[in-house]
């Protein structure tokens, strides 16, 4: 048992030492890495602090309805932190109905995961995967006409929120046009250098297309069977947001029978079981959900966890 005269913070997923260190002048900090969600509340249950101990996880734990409501009513545990923008991964509603507080980390990030995106974009419009692996068989073919410029393309942005509107920024130094999309009208209201239109009308009328909202049911199948049929056959599709927000079927089909040009994915429905027949593709571009966790970023999110903390308990 530890002390119960200072707060607890049980740390699920592993976190930079930087945010970790910091969480230990002002808490108890209990680290155990591996556990899945069953030994996790056995843990808290057997640790019991000052009756607002917190919880911290990332956005590969999953925290559903029953793990909350088991460990409210069983444990110290009030506060629940994930160390990642989206929160997709926690039962919010559940946290309100059973007074848990909750906090992600919306800055943290968004550098990393616009960066990304445009890797992938130069990534597929420079053949670069492609070049490599040819050179790596032996054959050099410099073949004029094959590459594309992102100069005077149109990019779409579905949600100009931090990630979106950093990317329109590194798009418009390209030279490209920026489309945006957003429900927010504060938002189109802030970027007036940015074109925004409906949903349909970006994907009608843009070369590329990345997608930079939250998921949740306004936004699941957001891009679906009947409106990627609106893209045009030379467009690309980008997605370092969410899995779900894109249906996978619908864009997997397209890209089998080539209805549209290519696809840069980095998030998936059923992470980390996800669907392999991606891979058998030669006009798509896969990472392991990556794009927002560079060395950076990683170190970044810790930090700005832990003094959310530090500014919630004082």
């Amino acid at each position: 048992m530890v002390s119960k005269k200072r707060i607890i913070v049980f740390i699920a997923d592993k976190i930079h030492d930087d945010g970790k260190k910091l969480l230990s002048r002002y808490f108890n900090v209990i680290p155990r890495y591996g556990l899945n969600n069953s030994e996790l509340l056995q843990l808290i249950s057997e640790n019991k602090g000052s009756g607002n101990d917190t919880l911290i996880v990332r956005s590969t734990r999953k925290i559903d309805a029953e793990f909350i409501k088991q460990f409210s009513a069983s444990s110290s545990v009030k506060v629940l932190c994930t160390v990642s923008s989206g929160f997709d991964n926690v039962d919010t509603l559940a946290c309100k109905k059973y007074g848990v507080r909750f906090f992600n980390v919306p800055y943290g990030n968004y550098i990393s995961a616009a960066e990304h995106t445009l890797a992938l974009l130069l990534a597929i419009t420079k053949r670069l995967k492609t070049e490599h692996d040819d050179i790596l068989k032996g054959r050099f073919n410099s073949q004029s006409g094959k590459t594309i410029e992102l100069f005077d393309k149109r990019i779409g942005i579905i949600g100009v929120g931090r990630v979106g509107s950093y990317v329109a920024k590194l798009s418009k130094s390209f030279g490209m046009k920026v489309i945006g999309n957003d429900i927010k009208k504060s938002v189109v209201k802030k970027y007036k250098w940015i074109e925004f239109v409906s949903l349909n009308k970006l994907l009608q009328i843009c070369d590329i297309i990345t997608i930079h909202t939250p998921l949740d049911k306004s936004t699941r199948n957001l891009i679906n069977g009947q409106n990627i049929k609106l893209l045009s056959k030379s467009a690309i599709l980008l997605n370092c947001a969410r899995g779900g927000i894109v249906e996978e079927r619908a864009l997997y089909n397209v890209l089998k029978i080539k209805k549209i040009y290519y696809a840069g994915i980095d998030v998936f429905e059923n992470e980390p079981n996800i669907d392999f027949k991606f891979a058998k593709l030669d006009n798509v571009l896969l990472s392991p959900h990556l794009a927002g966790k560079t060395r950076e970023s990683y170190k970044r999110m810790a930090v700005l966890a832990a003094q959310r903390l530090i500014s919630y308990y004082k």
